[in-house]
């Protein structure tokens, strides 16, 4: 009878999981279709930190949900880092925005990060910015411990972003 019980409750369980999991995929499309990145950002990317040898980040693309980097907007990147110099990389998409919160958030299937072995690599992030900064690209030395900054080299994407 107990062991009926527990195989009862396990199967109810799932199901609310099952259940639970539809929805979550029907609500990130509906924001998907909410969030149409309509708009082309043109940005003049200017460099964080200079490159070395023939390492570099190229921006191929910016689309938005605004014109302009907003807080409030969605936004996505795509663009190619190539990186012969460090053993073991990352690249970033971040915002210098002060300490506190969360200044910016990737969304559901993207990553703000992304590994870099040597050679070129495709990125293709998409973020919701919440807080006024600075945004960039970077590439991280994980092996260069130094706790006020491992950036290797970067570039900002623009203007300050201020508020809406």
């Amino acid at each position: 009878m107990k062991e009926q019980i527990v195989i009862a409750i396990a199967c109810m369980a799932a199901a609310f999981t099952f259940t639970g999991c539809l929805h979550a995929s029907k609500t990130a499309a509906q924001q998907d279709r909410q969030h149409s990145l309509q708009y082309t950002l043109r940005v003049t990317p200017e460099i964080k930190r200079a490159f070395h040898s023939d390492d570099s980040i190229k921006i191929r693309s910016i689309t938005g949900t605004a014109p302009k980097f907003r807080t409030g907007g969605t936004y996505r990147v795509v663009g190619t880092c190539t990186q012969q110099t460090l053993k073991n990389a990352t690249l970033y998409l971040g915002n210098t925005a002060e300490a506190g919160p969360d200044a910016i958030v990737a969304s559901a299937g993207s990553s703000l990060f992304r590994p870099l072995p040597n050679g070129t690599t495709e990125f293709d992030i998409t973020f919701t910015l919440l807080r006024p900064g600075l945004l960039h690209v970077t590439i991280y030395d994980l092996d260069n411990h130094n706790k006020n900054d491992n950036a290797y080299a970067g570039i900002y994407l623009g203007d300050v972003v201020n508020r809406r």
